[in-house]
């Protein structure tokens, strides 16, 4: 009987280490495994939550208010566009743009460490005209939808003529 016994105990440590003891950690790390999933699932579905948040405010946006947006901040470069919307806002007043240049860059001049990075574009232009019709340009430019920052203006004058010319560099910006 004592070696029925003995035989026994060593076949239960042979079970419990061939066959128990591997199921079982296994079944640890499985276990840790579904807890690190189930952590990725809740995860994505409050991501869902949120990018459902955002799809309804942005579907509750008009197009006219995102093509007023786009107009604002563009995401690429149209100087083509500015270009043209410069020049309808100048025959407003009966003024002809002249001498466009452009000089676009892409380096971002943010401070502190900023994932928006933009890109800018300066354009040059030449007109004449009074200074009052020239000041009331200048105010429509101010009031347009685009970001338009005037850099500088610089002005030739004529004592005997009314009109004067005026060298106009100004920026634009644009999402990268």
């Amino acid at each position: 009987m004592n070696i029925v016994s003995i035989i026994m105990v060593l076949a239960s440590f042979g079970l419990f280490f061939a066959y128990v003891d591997p199921t079982y950690s296994e079944i640890k790390t499985l276990s840790a495994e579904r807890t690190g999933l189930q952590l990725m699932l809740d995860n994505s579905k409050e991501l869902q939550a949120e990018r459902d948040k955002f799809l309804e405010i942005y579907n509750g946006v008009t197009s006219t208010n995102r093509e007023r947006l786009l107009k604002a901040l563009p995401d690429n470069i149209d100087n083509v566009r500015l270009i043209i919307d410069i020049d309808e806002v100048a025959k407003k007043y009966g003024m002809r743009i002249r001498n466009f240049s452009a000089n676009s860059s892409e380096e971002s001049k943010v401070v502190g460490d900023s994932s928006k990075a933009h890109g800018t574009l300066t354009l040059s232009f030449t007109t004449t005209a009074t200074y009052n019709t020239f000041l009331a340009f200048l105010k429509s430019l101010e009031q347009s939808l685009r970001v338009i920052d005037i850099s500088s203006i610089s002005f030739t004058a004529s004592d005997t003529n009314p009109l004067h010319d005026y060298s106009v560099t100004i920026k634009t910006y644009w999402l990268k």
